[in-house]
């Protein structure tokens, strides 16, 4: 039987016989994450500020495919004269705030323990401040009237009406800020779920599964804690491992079936992030953690 805990980030401890040097390691690793996050406070509205220049700025670009799908083809530059700054604006935001995305990524990679904290808040942020932009340009009435509403009028073809990629194209000037903030509003429920305290040891225990380091550990000590869950008792168990700086032990909580039960001396799974914090860990017990027959009567209820 296997039984993944969730991911130990606190009570993975020193052995006896390992000195201050991984204590410093502890506290240095802490000590970055908070100046990650502090980094942050700092890159997200910074970076959110830039995005949103170039999402404004973007309409340079914009108004004229949608120029062309409402005007036809020959009424791509009917707004063009009032844009004519918006391309070096554009791209003066563009290439700083794609910068501070990977910055914003770097960061939340180290401050919150996980890969998937960087890609999910780099295009957040960036989705965000799109769409703020776009809702300024929006309401700063940046975009062109179309010469009829409804209708081509082409001074060769005479007129003809919109069909759906004209209207959608019409209607482009709200429709793009709410689609961004759909985007936006996405990310950020999924790095809330992702991150908050109950779902973040499962978060944590996926990606170390995935990119971790998977070494044997031995278990030194099993404590019954006199509670039984559904039928099946739950133990404390000490597992003793060789981590990136030595000998390291964790203590990690697990319901098993009495027969599946871990014993000392059984043998157990222990995978690391060796880029992360030195205590994280997650424990999994397999069929080599219980080598005995189940007896009830070693577990008192």
């Amino acid at each position: 039987m296997n039984a993944v805990n969730a991911v130990n980030a606190v009570n993975a401890g020193n052995t006896g016989n390992v000195g201050s040097a991984v204590n410093s390691v502890d506290v240095l690793n802490v000590n970055a994450r908070r100046r990650a996050r502090v980094s942050l406070m700092v890159l997200i509205p910074v970076t959110t500020a830039l995005w949103a220049l170039a999402g404004y700025a973007s309409v340079s670009f914009l108004e004229t495919f949608r120029l062309m799908a409402i005007n036809d083809i020959d009424g791509w530059a009917d707004g063009a004269d009032s844009l004519t700054n918006e391309p070096m604006l554009f791209f003066g935001a563009l290439f700083p705030a794609s910068f501070l995305g990977f910055a914003i990524m770097w960061q939340s990679t180290s401050a919150f323990a996980t890969f998937k904290a960087g890609a999910t808040l780099s295009s957040t942020v960036a989705s965000g401040g799109v769409a703020v932009g776009l809702l300024l340009a929006w309401l700063a009435d940046r975009w062109t009237e179309p010469r009829a509403v409804g209708q081509f009028v082409s001074e060769w073809d005479g007129s003809s009406d919109w069909g759906p990629p004209a209207w959608i194209a019409y209607h482009a000037p709200w429709l793009l800020p709410v689609v961004f903030g759909g985007i936006w509003m996405t990310g950020l429920l999924r790095f809330l779920s992702s991150h908050s305290r109950r779902r973040w040891p499962e978060t944590k225990a996926a990606e170390i599964k995935e990119h971790g380091i998977r070494m044997p550990g031995t278990i030194d000590r099993v404590e019954f804690t006199h509670t039984w869950v559904m039928g099946n008792p739950q133990f404390d168990v000490t597992v003793t491992y060789v981590g990136k700086y030595g000998p390291r032990q964790a203590t990690e909580r697990f319901v098993t079936s009495v027969g599946s039960a871990p014993v000392r001396g059984g043998q157990v799974d222990v995978w690391y992030d060796p880029l992360g914090q030195e205590g994280t860990v997650l424990i999994e017990l397999t069929e080599r953690s219980s080598n005995h027959p189940g007896d009830p009567g070693l577990f008192p209820r």
